[in-house]
C-alpha cells in the first residue's frame, strides 16, 4: 500500500509531463486514410499486373488483341475464297465461321445456335443470291456487336466469318477449353485486387491491434488492481487520449484504494483498541460475581431459597463474562484478520451439555421455562471434528431468538439423525410466518410480523443468519418450520 501511496502521489505529475508528448501522435484520420490509399494502390496494381500478364500474351502471339478480327476480316476472307476445298483448320481462331453449300445448305459450323448463326446464315444466302467471284467480292457489315464477313468460295459454296471485338486465344485448343482472355484478365485482377486487400487488411488488422496493446494491458492490469505502473503510448493522437483517460482512472482509483485502506486499517485499529478496553471492566464484573457467589454462600447469608438464587444468578453473570471475554478474543484475532476458529474433535454429548447449559441461563434472565432433552445416543456418538465455539454460538442464537418470541417454554432437543448431530428448539409463539420460512437464514432479513419480540426490541435479522452461515461450514443447514409454534433444527454430519 505504501508504493500504491507514492504512486497515487506521482500520477498526476507523469500525467502531464507526458501528454504534450502523447499528443504529437498522428490523427486517426491520418492513420485510415493511409490505409485507404494503401488499397487503392493495391487495387490499381493488381489490374495493372493482370492487364501486363495480357499484353504480354499478345505479344508473344499466344493471344489475338480485340482488333484483329475486324481489322483482317477482308484478307482472311480473300485467302479464304481461293482455297478449294476450304479447310477449317485454316480459320484463324478469331473468327467463328459458318460454310454452305451452293443451294445454301450448312456444311460446317463452329457457331453455337442464336442470333450469330442465325444472322451468318442469312448472310451466306445474301451472297449466294448475289453471286460474283474476286477477292473485291467480300462483303462485311456490323450487327450486334460482331462483325460478318461474307464471300463466296471456289466449289459454289458461300462462307461467313464472324468476329467479335475481343481478344482471342490463338490456339483453336485453348480457345475452345479456356475462358476468353479478356474474362481471364477480368478475374485475374479481380483475384489479385482481393488478395492483395486481404493481405492489407491483415496488416492493418495487426498495426491497430498492436497500437491498442497498450489500451488492453492497462485495462488488464487496472482489473487485476496493479495500479503502480506506467500507461504504455502509441503514435496515434486518439489512442493516446483514451489512455490519458485511462491513467487518470488509474490514478483516481489508487487514490481511492489508498483512501479506503486507510480507513479500514484504521478501524481495524479502533477495534482493537475497543476489544483490549472491554477486558478490564470484563475482568471488575467477573472477578465481583464471584465474590457476591461465594458471599452468598457462605454464613451469615439470607435463607436458604434466596441464597440459592442469588448464588445461581451470580454465578451465571460469571459464566456471561466469561462467554463475553472470549467474545473479545475473536474480535481481536478477527481484527487482525486471522482466523478466529477451527475443527477440533469434540463429543456431541459435551457439546450439547454445554449449549443446554448456557440455554438455561439464557431462559431463566428471560424468566421462560427451557425443557433440554438429549437423546441417549448422543453420550455413545464418538468425537466428531467440530467448530465447538461456533456450533455453540450458533445454537445459542437459536435459543436467544425462541426464548424472545416464546410465550412461556422453549424446548431444547439434541439427536443423531442419519449421521447427523440434529440440534433442535422449539418454542410456544406464534410460529414463522411464510415469508421468514423463506428468507429467515438471509442475512438482515427482519421482515416477520408474525413473531413480535417479547420485550419489543428491534430485530437486526443476524441470529439465524449465523446460524445457517455456521451449520454450512460444516457441512449441515439449518432448517425452519412450524408446528404450534417456531421449530429450528440446526444439523451438521457427525
Amino acid at each position: 500500500m505504501a508504493a500504491l501511496g507514492r504512486c497515487a502521489e506521482k500520477d498526476g505529475r507523469d500525467a502531464r509531463a507526458d501528454v504534450s508528448a502523447r499528443r504529437r501522435g498522428l490523427p486517426l484520420s491520418l492513420v485510415i486514410a493511409r490505409y485507404f490509399a494503401y488499397a487503392f494502390a493495391a487495387v490499381v496494381v493488381a489490374w495493372l499486373a493482370a492487364f501486363v500478364l495480357l499484353s504480354a500474351a499478345i505479344n508473344t502471339g499466344q493471344v489475338y488483341e480485340a482488333s484483329w478480327g475486324p481489322a483482317h476480316a477482308r484478307e482472311v476472307a480473300a485467302a479464304l475464297a481461293a482455297e478449294s476445298p476450304l479447310d477449317a483448320a485454316d480459320v484463324p481462331t478469331a473468327y467463328r465461321y459458318l460454310r454452305t453449300d451452293a443451294y445454301g445448305a450448312v456444311l460446317e459450323s463452329d457457331l453455337a445456335p442464336g442470333a450469330q448463326r442465325d444472322r451468318a446464315e442469312a448472310a451466306a444466302k445474301a451472297t449466294l443470291a448475289a453471286r460474283t467471284t474476286g477477292a473485291d467480292e467480300v462483303t462485311i457489315e456490323g450487327a450486334g456487336g460482331a462483325t460478318y464477313a461474307s464471300f463466296s468460295l471456289a466449289d459454289g459454296g458461300a462462307c461467313v466469318l464472324v468476329s467479335e471485338y475481343l481478344p482471342q486465344w490463338a490456339d483453336r485448343a485453348w480457345r475452345d477449353a479456356l475462358p476468353n482472355p479478356q474474362n481471364l484478365m477480368l478475374a485475374t485482377g479481380a483475384l489479385l485486387s482481393a488478395l492483395a486487400l486481404a493481405l492489407l487488411a491483415r496488416r492493418a488488422s495487426r498495426v491497430i491491434a498492436r497500437k491498442m496493446a497498450p489500451l488492453a494491458q492497462a485495462a488488464a492490469r487496472v482489473g487485476r488492481q496493479e495500479l503502480d505502473f506506467a500507461v504504455g503510448r502509441t503514435n496515434v493522437r486518439e489512442v493516446n487520449d483514451v489512455l490519458d483517460a485511462m491513467d487518470a482512472m488509474r490514478a483516481e482509483l489508487a487514490a481511492s484504494l489508498e483512501a479506503r485502506w486507510a480507513a479500514e486499517r484504521a478501524q481495524r485499529e479502533q477495534v482493537v483498541s475497543l476489544a483490549h478496553d472491554l477486558k478490564t471492566p470484563l475482568t471488575v464484573v467477573r472477578a465481583n460475581a464471584d465474590f457476591v457467589a461465594e458471599g452468598l454462600a457462605g454464613p451469615g447469608s439470607p435463607d436458604a431459597d434466596a441464597r440459592s438464587e442469588l448464588a445461581g444468578a451470580a454465578a451465571d453473570i460469571a459464566a456471561a463474562t466469561e462467554r463475553l471475554d472470549g467474545y473479545v478474543h475473536l474480535l481481536i484475532q478477527t481484527s487482525r484478520g486471522e482466523k478466529p476458529h477451527e475443527a477440533r474433535p469434540v463429543s456431541p454429548a459435551a457439546l450439547c451439555a454445554r449449549v443446554a447449559r448456557e440455554a438455561e441461563a439464557v431462559a431463566r434472565a428471560a424468566d421462560v421455562e427451557l425443557t433440554a432433552e438429549v437423546a441417549t445416543e448422543v453420550a455413545s456418538a464418538p468425537e466428531a471434528p467440530l467448530d465447538a465455539d461456533e456450533l455453540a454460538r450458533a445454537a445459542g442464537n437459536l435459543v436467544a431468538n425462541a426464548v424472545e418470541h416464546a410465550r412461556g417454554r422453549v424446548l431444547l432437543s439434541c439427536s443423531l439423525e442419519g449421521g447427523r448431530l440434529v440440534i433442535t428448539v422449539r418454542d410456544d409463539g406464534p410460529g414463522f410466518s411464510p415469508a421468514a420460512l423463506e428468507h429467515g437464514r438471509e442475512r438482515l432479513f427482519t421482515d416477520d410480523a408474525s413473531r413480535a419480540a417479547r420485550d419489543g426490541r428491534p430485530h437486526y435479522g443476524i441470529g439465524l443468519f449465523a446460524a445457517a452461515e455456521a451449520a454450512r461450514t460444516h457441512g449441515g443447514a439449518l432448517e425452519l418450520s412450524n408446528d404450534h409454534g417456531a421449530v429450528a433444527r440446526l444439523a451438521v454430519p457427525v
